[in-house]
Formats: structure tokens, sequence, C-alpha cells
């Protein structure tokens, strides 16, 4: 047996004592209830009083009882009882380091109740001293395995309860969205979110379709909410998808590093107001699809206003691929030489076709911009200041969503 350490007569003796506690078990759990209460403020706030005296009474009649017919620790397992009250606990909203204390401060008082009994029960000898510690190692570690299985199912209840939150949140956001008749207010209640004031829309993407993609997706959730201290408003839309809204400064863009993990961020601009809760997500969506164009393999964060122009052309992708490869010609080839060529060409047209602007803006040559400038032309097939309209947009497009042809036969430009 595992029960207790020590021989017969102590393990013997532990379960006299603990058959004469076990009328007492009532008061006890009370009593336990009771300090609980007086010293874990949350009880009292969530209005949990009834369900803690429960979950002691099925404790204390547990431990009393496996001690009195001596199981052995290995068969401890919470009460079907206990396991339905911690759910309970859950869907009334007392956080889990509140329940771990309440357990805590229980098994402590019963404790105190134990070495009591043991001293009331018989001679204050060595024999007691191991009785009473028998007992108070069984208790605490009844405690232990307790809290370890409690735990498990807290978090499984509270990762059911947010799943069916994110759902009911998802239908309330898809007819916020959908553009019908808004009852602000109710759906400010519904959503626990201000949708009058300003927001950042963020959509999230994890580049995994596997099991991973929703561990990825709440932990970069959670990064974000380090990052911006703002609480807000996420629905889960599929296993790769998450919508998120935050409130956002009246001056400022959000500041979102990257995350740690490999999912990628788009991020529409601010804006105010039920229409500006629209609108934000409209712009994050487009980020993401101009994000998801270049085939990102790692975690990437795509601010709208950096890509609004080419998130306004990629609309049909194929016509767009189109678009730059007639304008380009062997200028959308994608070596080393010809992105150099392109780079000073856009760094050109930003220098209103300065070349000395040009030259000190790269830090090279002007002679060699000219040179360069010269190769564009023989690609394109034009003069750089022909069509200079097309150009430049063909070229932010093949910068911004990098649509680039590697069979395109390339000039023996440098």
């Amino acid at each position: 047996m595992h029960t207790v350490p020590g021989g017969d007569e102590i393990e013997a003796t532990v379960q006299a004592v603990a058959g004469e506690m076990l009328p007492r078990c009532p008061a006890l759990a009370e009593d336990a209830a009771q300090l609980i209460a007086d010293r874990v403020g949350e009880i009292r706030r969530a209005g949990v009083e009834d369900i803690v005296l429960a979950t002691c009474r099925a404790n204390t009649l547990v431990a009393f009882d496996y001690l009195a017919r001596g199981v052995p620790l290995e068969m401890f397992m919470p009460s079907a009882e206990v396991i339905e009250r911690t759910r309970m606990l859950v869907q009334r909203g007392l956080p889990l380091a509140a329940v771990i204390r309440g357990y805590r401060i229980g098994a402590n008082l019963l404790t105190e109740q134990w070495s009591d009994a043991v001293y009331a029960y018989g001679p204050n000898d060595r024999r007691s001293v191991e009785v009473a510690k028998a007992g108070t190692s069984y208790i605490l570690s009844c405690l232990d395995l307790m809290t370890e299985r409690i735990s498990e199912e807290y978090r499984n209840e509270d990762e059911r309860l947010a799943r069916e939150r994110s759902l009911s949140h998802l239908e309330d956001v898809r007819r916020v969205l959908s553009g019908s008749d808004t009852d602000v207010d109710n759906a400010t209640y519904r959503l626990g979110y201000r949708l009058s004031g300003r927001h950042t829309a963020i959509v999230l993407r994890a580049l995994t379709n596997d099991a991973d993609a929703g561990v990825s997706l709440d932990m970069a959730v959670r990064e974000l909410g380090r990052a911006t201290r703002a609480p807000g408003l996420t629905v889960r839309v599929d296993i790769r998808t998450m919508w998120c809204w935050l409130p956002s400064p009246a001056d400022d863009h959000l500041r979102i590093p990257s995350p740690s993990v490999p999912v990628l961020v788009a991020i529409g601009n601010p804006a105010g107001g039920l229409d500006g809760f629209r609108h934000s997500h409209r712009e994050a969506l487009d980020a993401l699809r101009v994000s998801e164009m270049t085939a990102p393999s790692t975690a990437t964060v795509t601010h709208y206003r950096d890509v609004d122009i080419a998130a306004m052309c990629s609309i049909v992708p194929e016509r767009c691929h189109e678009f730059v490869s007639s304008e380009l010609g062997t200028l959308a080839s994608n070596d080393r030489t010809t992105r150099r060529i392109r780079e000073t060409l856009m760094a050109f047209y930003s220098a209103n076709s300065n070349f000395r602007a040009t030259a000190a803006n790269l830090g090279i040559h002007h002679n060699t911009v000219r040179y360069r400038l010269e190769q564009a032309e023989l690609a394109i097939g034009r003069p750089v200041g022909e069509r200079r309209l097309a150009l430049e947009l063909a070229l932010h497009l093949a910068h911004a969503i990098g649509i680039v042809d590697d069979e395109i036969p390339r000039t023996s430009i440098r």
C-alpha cells in the first residue's frame, strides 16, 4: 500500500482517525467554504458561494473517506460532481488563480483539523506524530492531484466557451459588416466592443493549414495584445484566419511587430465609427491579399497604407500580371542586375528625374545612373519619360507584389 508510510499499526490508526472524522465532514466543508469565501474576494464578486460550498462538501468527504479506507493515492480522482462544479465556476467567470487559491486554503484547513483530530485520538507520542504526518502528506498530495486535474478541466471548459463566444461574435460581426441595419448600442453590448469609437482592423492568416495553424493564431493574438496593450475584438473565422479590431489612437497608427510564429498580419488604416469599423476591415483584407500574392514563407506585417495602390490594381491578379509584363518587358526579369536597374529607375522618378539627386540617394555616380537608365530603355523599348505614369505604376506593382517573370529573356544589361 502506497498511502501511508510506516507499519501496519500506523496505517490502522490513520484509518481509524479518518473514520472518526467522516461524520464531521459536512461541518468541516462549511467552515472551509466560509474561510475560502472570506479570503478569495473574487468568489463573492462572482456570486459562486453555493458552488464553492458544494465543491468543499464533495472534496472533504472524498479525502477522509479515502483515508479511512486506505485507498492508494494513484487511485485518487476528482468526482464527477467536482468536475461539473469546476465547469460551472468557469461559466460564472471565476479566474483559475482564484480556484487554485481556494483549494490551497481548504487543504490547509483540513490538515489543521487532521492534526487536531490525531492529537485528540490518542497519546501524544511518536506514533501520533507519524500518523499526523502521514495524513497531512496524503491530503497535500490529493491537493496536488486535484489542482492538476482541475486546471486541465478549467482550461478545456474555458477554451470551449471561448469557441462558442467566438462563433456567436462571428455571426454578429458578419451582420455588422454586411451593412444591414445595425443598432450600434446593442451590437456594442453583444460584442463587448465599442463600435462608435475609432478602430484599426487587423486580419491574421496562418501560413500553415494544419493543426498548428490554430495554435499559431492564438499565439499571434496574445503577442498582439502584449504589443498594443489595447483590449479589442477578436473572432475566429476559420482554422487559418482571425479578424481583429483594436481601439486606435486618435493621432497615430498602431505599431505592431512581426509575430514570432508563421502568421501574416494585415492592417487597415484607422477609421472612426461604424463605417470606419467596416472600412478598416476591408483595407486589412486587401492588404492581406497583396501580402499573399508575394508567396511569403515567414511572418510579415503589411499595412494597407503601404500597399494601397497595389491593392487597387491587383483585384484581378492575372490582369495585373499582364499589365506589369506588358509595360516592363524584359525589365520584369528577376535577376539581380535587372532588379538593380528597376530600383534605379524608381529612385529616378522619386527624385523628379534628377540624375545627381538620384545618384546621391543611391550612393552611386551620376554616370552610373545614366547608364542604368539607358539599359532600362533598351529593356522596355522606349524612353523612360514616355508613358511615365504606366511605367511607374508597373514598377511599383513589381516591387510591392513581386510580379516578375523568371522566364523572360534578359538583355545584356549590367
